[in-house]
């Protein structure tokens, strides 16, 4: 079968997945992601021989350049004197290199040294006081390690900070118009005993040694909005952007908008339905990882070893999602608003299924007969009982709401309520033009059709929708 190259667009025979490897074990997608960034590149894509060696030449020229930008920052090789004496960062006559107020960097790495090992320096001063009381007061040995662990991690955050130092450099160097500032010095928080350290690292050793948790278990970055942890900053940066809510990530398929470029890319898989990952277990497959995750979670997971239970009637749950959408149903914690008449609700499931409602369109039809449907879900209902098709559990209805006036009983409750304003002679509903009043909703449009040939009362602005005439 005939491939089209994600390039040139021709047809043609023999080409290969960008998955594919060359000889230095690089793939074309990897090469395609460097040199060509903005374009979605995917791993189900086709490239031509043409386009494989124009793509190998282009690459090469990247590496080279990169190469020899390395090699010049390397032998520290400086451009000519210029001649403006405002220009930031240099100083005419003089080889040193000056940051923002004239701080020389020498001066900067020397400072910022002495200030770690001065500090290290009081930390192992207060640790083993700290020690030294506990052991009185408990009359258990004192630990002698602390010193030498103090000295070592010292050491490691000397070379952090050489690291820094030398991440200035390149910046004067490359950017020498750029201010160079200091990161804000972030605390990291221990979740269980709230001692504070200026180091990921010193957390991890804290909470290792006195907790007795496992490295992997630690999550030094805490989250300034919520209480969620995480364990590297970069998890932290992409938790936040969703509390800003910035959805800057448009769908060229649907239109739809996400907060990170991730989310897209994961919605478009399911535009393109290629189904690329596929259960182990039992073969089906699906457009993304985290639909195989759940689906091996709720089909070949016992319930037993399901994660999340409930704390009030200890149903378990797979998925914390569900988890925390069963917990607001106890709770009656409706989040999910509807924007046309303000109901409320406690899932987003919910709430989509409610906003149908407010639309006449019907996009599911049945095949066999002229039945239209604004659910799926009732289509294969109707499916399965009308014409014999699926494997979809028909509901038992049951009408449970009995009139307690004249035993009459509904399927559901509303019905209920409405059967009762003819025994107590309410009429909650009034027609928007004339006023007069019903009481059944469904009467007013009925009225509204037949008194003043209009279909319904606009919900937004309160205006007149008015019906066609049936011979125009």
């Amino acid at each position: 079968m005939d491939k089209i190259c994600c390039v040139c667009l021709t047809l043609g025979s023999g080409f290969n997945k960008l998955t594919k490897k060359d000889s230095r074990k690089i793939t074309s997608l990897a090469k395609l992601e460097k040199c060509i960034w903005e374009v979605l590149w995917l791993p189900s894509f086709y490239l031509c021989q043409n386009c494989t060696g124009t793509l190998d030449i282009v690459y090469m020229f990247r590496e080279t350049c990169i190469a020899s930008d390395l090699t010049r920052k390397s032998q520290e090789y400086d451009p000519l004197p210029s001649t403006n004496e405002s220009e930031a960062g240099y100083k005419i006559g003089c080889n040193e290199r000056f940051l923002e107020d004239n701080i020389p960097l020498a001066f900067l790495k020397d400072n910022l040294l002495q200030d770690t090992k001065d500090y290290f320096k009081y930390d192992s001063q207060i640790s083993s006081q700290c020690h030294e009381d506990r052991s009185a007061e408990h009359d258990f040995p004192c630990s002698s390690s602390t010193e030498d662990e103090n000295e070592n991690l010292a050491e490691s955050h000397e070379a952090d900070l050489e690291d820094q130092i030398n991440a200035i450099k390149k910046t004067s160097i490359s950017q020498p118009g750029k201010i160079v500032r200091r990161k804000r010095r972030r605390k990291f928080m221990c979740e269980k005993c709230s001692k504070s350290f200026l180091s990921s690292t010193k957390l991890i050793f804290h909470c290792e040694k006195d907790h007795g948790m496992e490295i992997k278990d630690v999550k030094p970055f805490s989250c300034d909005r919520c209480p969620q942890r995480f364990a590297t900053s970069s998890n932290l940066s992409q938790h936040e952007k969703y509390h800003d809510g910035i959805k800057s990530n448009m769908c060229s398929y649907c239109g739809n908008s996400f907060i990170t470029k991730t989310d897209l890319i994961t919605h478009e898989k399911k535009h393109l339905n290629m189904r690329e990952y596929q259960c182990e277990i039992c073969n089906k497959s699906f457009n993304t990882h985290k639909d195989r995750r759940s689906h091996k979670l709720i089909v070949h997971t016992d319930s037993s070893n399901w994660k999340y239970v409930c704390e009030i009637c200890s149903k378990p749950f797979p998925i914390k999602s569900n988890y925390d959408s069963h917990v607001r149903r106890h709770t009656g914690d409706k989040k999910f608003s509807c924007h046309l008449c303000e109901k409320k609700f406690t899932a987003k499931c919910d709430l989509q299924r409610h906003m149908r409602s407010h639309s006449d369109v019907r996009e599911h039809q049945c095949p066999h007969c002229d039945k239209e449907y604004k659910d799926e879900r009732v289509l294969k209902v109707h499916l399965a009982k009308a014409h014999g098709i699926g494997r979809v559990k028909t509901p038992v209805r049951n009408r449970n709401y009995v009139c307690h006036f004249c035993s009459k009983a509904y399927f559901e409750k509303n019905k209920l309520t409405r059967h009762l304003y003819t025994h107590s002679g309410e009429k909650p509903f009034s027609c928007p033009v004339c006023q007069k009043k019903f009481n059944d909703k469904s009467y007013v449009k009925q009225h509204l059709r037949n008194s003043h040939n209009a279909v319904h009362m606009d919900v937004l602005d309160g205006t007149l929708i008015k019906e066609e005439f049936r011979g125009e």
